[in-house]
């Protein structure tokens, strides 16, 4: 069994602000949506690839390309 760990998980372990924490999460979208608030979910899709480019640029440093 593969063990999958969250972008939220992965923020909290490295010290990195989460996407979460401006009160939104994935689970989320999908009532957004419906309820045409797309903003909120552009600004949370934002937030997510902001935390995966500080994860990135926290570990560029170990990785070897």
């Amino acid at each position: 069994m593969r063990r999958r760990f969250s972008l939220h998980m992965w923020c909290q372990a490295f010290s990195i602000k989460s996407p979460k924490e401006e009160g939104v999460t994935g689970l989320q979208v999908k009532g957004l949506y419906k309820e045409g608030r797309y903003r909120d979910i552009a600004q949370y899709c934002l937030r997510d690839i902001k935390a995966t480019k500080e994860l990135y640029r926290y570990w560029e440093k170990y990785l070897k390309f």
